[in-house]
């Protein structure tokens, strides 16, 4: 049952502001909320990305059926998009897979960033998961990979799963990976094959597939997320 939250932590940037921060060539802040959920001071904080086109509001209902104290992290991509947002420019599809991992990069230290500031401002916080569907996957799974020091545990959906380990991961981390085995995006089988590379060198990393599922969730699928999260947020550190 969802008790009384906190009022949301919102960053607006104002067209004056964000004029200022494009001369400097600097990137403008990142729109986020975050809130407490189940009770007034978690001690888990969870970071959900959204997919391309959507909001931070596609996690409210599935945030909500946990049914667990946490604080939430719901950050906004940059650049509209449909009826919602994206992470990257309009280029991204297009580049290499290595100029995509670039990209994911890039956004995934702006991520680390706002994840330090929160965690800063709530020094009850003892653990830290990140989430996120399609981009918002490719995303999770770079910060646990770049920045493990912040990141306990990864659930990335729909993800490509770019880009390496920069150095040895902590044997405290671990990552599950959810995916359709009819995605049309990201075929499963080289999925299959990148989660094998990356256990073979020593990657905590598992992979679940669905086998009606396309590129999206379902309720089987949500089932193991929210399993995987509760397990992950309530455990004990390592």
């Amino acid at each position: 049952m969802r008790e009384a939250r906190t009022v949301a932590l919102l960053l607006a940037v104002s067209l004056l502001g964000g004029a200022c921060a494009g001369s400097r060539g600097a990137a403008v802040p990142l729109v986020h909320q975050s809130e407490a959920v189940g009770a007034p001071m978690p001690e888990a904080l969870l970071v959900a990305l959204h997919f391309s086109g959507s909001t931070p509001a596609f996690w409210d209902e599935h945030v909500q059926s946990l049914d667990i104290p946490v604080r939430t992290l719901l950050p906004q991509g940059p650049r509209p998009r449909r009826d919602g947002f994206t992470w990257f420019q309009a280029d991204h599809e297009a580049k290499t897979w290595e100029g995509k991992a670039e990209d994911v990069e890039r956004m995934a230290a702006r991520l680390a960033e706002l994840i330090r500031e929160v965690r800063a401002a709530h020094p009850e916080l003892r653990r830290v998961v990140v989430t996120g569907f399609s981009y918002g996957g490719d995303l999770a799974w770079m910060l646990a990979i770049r920045h493990p020091e912040l990141v306990d545990a990864a659930v990335p959906m729909g993800t490509r799963l770019l880009g390496d380990p920069a150095g040895e991961l902590p044997a405290s981390l671990r990552v599950w990976v959810l995916q359709g085995e009819q995605d049309a995006i990201i075929p499963v089988q080289h999925t299959r094959e990148r989660v094998a590379e990356l256990k073979g060198r020593g990657v905590p990393i598992d992979l679940r597939t669905y086998p009606d599922l396309g590129h999206d969730v379902s309720p089987a699928l949500l089932e193991d997320w929210r399993t995987f999260l509760r397990q992950a947020l309530q455990g004990p550190v390592d």
